[in-house]
């Protein structure tokens, strides 16, 4: 009499349900590691991306101001040593600009701040701040020194 090796198994029972919860149990920690990546995933994701929006703007915004001509009323200064800020909203995003006359030999605000354009003579450095509103993200900060 031949036995065959595996004869003791079952053939046609099929699954029990300790087999299939064993299974779910295996499958469900194989998944915990790539649910884990991909929420991570789109986290980092998310902050190029707004990262990428605060550079784009910060640039647009620079660059409206590169192409003014140094006299324009867009680039007046004049008055106190803070210079000329403004603020405003641009979808979720606040933009800061600052504009301020600086010493170009020092690197300074001058003791003796323009008061008209007859007295212009000093670069102007240009700030734009970009920023997410209503939150502790991250600002992006451009400089640029205009010459008369």
């Amino acid at each position: 009499m031949s036995q065959k090796p595996f004869n003791n198994l079952r053939s046609n029972q099929g699954v029990t349900l300790v087999e299939l919860l064993i299974s779910l149990v295996i499958i469900s920690f194989a998944l915990i590691p790539i649910v884990n990546f991909y929420n991570f995933y789109l986290r980092e994701t998310n902050r190029t991306h707004q990262e990428t929006r605060l550079k784009f703007l910060a640039q647009e915004e620079m660059e409206r101001f590169i192409a003014l001509d140094y006299r324009n009323s867009s680039l007046e200064c004049f008055g106190n040593t803070g210079g000329r800020t403004n603020f405003y909203e641009r979808d979720d995003f606040l933009v800061k600009t600052n504009i301020v006359f600086i010493d170009a030999e020092t690197g300074e605000i001058p003791e003796i701040y323009p008061a008209s354009t007859e007295d212009e003579t000093l670069l102007k450095r240009i700030t734009v701040s970009v920023s997410k509103q209503n939150q502790n993200s991250s600002q992006v900060d451009f400089i640029y020194f205009k010459s008369p």
